[in-house]
């Protein structure tokens, strides 16, 4: 992408002149596809229609050479489709098995390799980047193609704070969250636990994000932190926060090494006062969120305050979460899943016209990583 900055630039002053939008550069994705060495040539039929060879192990590499052990799989479906769009494209490996696939939509895509003998599917996400044909990093897997990601949820209410005022709603808020994402009707494969007021110190919010951390095993992972509290410009106010020195409070760059070794993909979830400063890339660690496997969705701008609002029972922008949850209304596609993105623009829409005309309205912000469009939250 950055090869491409100052064509963009170029490009953006353009259109502008001439007043019309920027056009969307497509990219693209190759590589080889090779396979464990003797599995490529068996029958179809082996073992029957729709059989599964656990023991089959593909690589999609960017190198043209198979490592020892592999063989390129010729006439393997290769399809790669965006995630946001729906919209894709496909190709066949070649002898060496190789492929390529251009005029892509930028963005997380789903890599889908097929074949038939031996039968068996392989999913992937990867990211198909703007104005490029990308490399593939390597990528290993079994032959048959099971959805094992899980997502993990650590959800945050403080109301009660032993040095600090209370503030109302994030007990509920939190339970709403909780009720939603931690429950049987949440068809994601995942777990997760709710921690409150004395039980939110600085330390178990640190272990139990730790915990899940530690659990996380692959790439397709997902954890997700949300939080209603206490927090100001970088910082996130725990239980035992006595608002006096930075040690108490957790900084953005703290948190940032806590969640730092999850091997997947992270997003914060923050309902509180200049809440967008956990991405916003200033004052005391710059980019500590704002990098691509990061995706923070806040209530409120660097320069809001939240509101709670007795009549909705909690936080403004939690309710429209929650209802953006509940029987799918932020679905914007009606895929059965909702995305961070969606939820965002749900919210926004909710907020902007239940604060409509109102002085004291404060906005939803995101910046939107390379995951805004993962599922946080799949109801069927």
């Amino acid at each position: 992408m950055r090869r491409f900055g100052s064509f963009l630039v170029v490009l953006l002053i353009a259109s502008v002149l001439a007043g019309c939008s920027v056009p969307l550069i497509p990219g693209g994705v190759q590589g080889y596809v090779y396979i464990r060495t003797g599995y490529g040539a068996q029958s179809a039929d082996e073992g029957g229609e729709g059989a599964t060879f656990g023991e089959v192990e593909v690589l999609i590499s960017a190198e043209q050479t198979a490592p020892n052990g592999y063989e390129p799989l010729v006439d393997a479906l290769v399809h790669v489709a965006n995630v946001r769009t729906g919209m894709g494209n496909h190709n066949y490996t070649n002898f060496q098995g190789y492929f390529m696939i251009p005029n892509l939509d930028a963005g997380l895509s789903i890599l889908t390799v097929s074949y038939h003998a031996p039968r068996f599917v392989v999913k992937r996400e990867i990211q198909v980047h703007s104005g490029e044909v990308r490399l593939l990093e390597p990528i290993y897997t079994d032959g048959w193609y099971q959805d094992q990601s899980k997502t993990y949820y650590v959800i945050i209410g403080i109301e009660n704070y032993k040095y600090r005022d209370s503030v109302p709603g994030p007990l509920e808020d939190s339970w709403r969250m909780h009720s939603m994402l931690n429950s049987s009707g949440n068809r994601l494969s995942h777990e997760g636990r709710r921690l409150t007021d004395a039980s939110a110190t600085k330390s178990a919010i640190r272990s139990a994000i730790q915990s899940y951390v530690n659990k996380g095993k692959s790439s397709s992972d997902h954890l997700i932190i949300y939080f209603s509290g206490i927090s100001g410009i970088d910082f996130l106010s725990p239980y035992d926060d006595a608002g006096l020195t930075w040690n108490t409070a957790i900084t953005d760059g703290e948190l940032e090494t806590w969640v730092k070794p999850f091997p997947g993909k992270v997003t914060l979830i923050i309902d509180g006062s200049h809440s967008a400063t956990m991405a916003d890339g200033s004052v005391l660690w710059p980019q500590a969120f704002k990098k691509y496997r990061y995706t923070v969705l806040t209530g409120a701008q660097k320069n809001e305050q939240v509101n709670y609002d007795q009549f909705l029972g909690g936080s403004v922008f939690t309710h429209f979460l929650w209802e953006g949850l509940k029987n799918g209304k932020a679905d914007a596609n009606n895929d059965g899943e909702i995305t961070t993105r969606e939820l965002y623009n749900y919210t926004w829409g909710a907020m902007d016209s239940y604060y409509w005309g109102a002085p004291d309205k404060h906005t939803p912000f995101m910046y939107a990583g390379d995951h805004a469009d993962t599922a946080i939250y799949k109801y069927r």
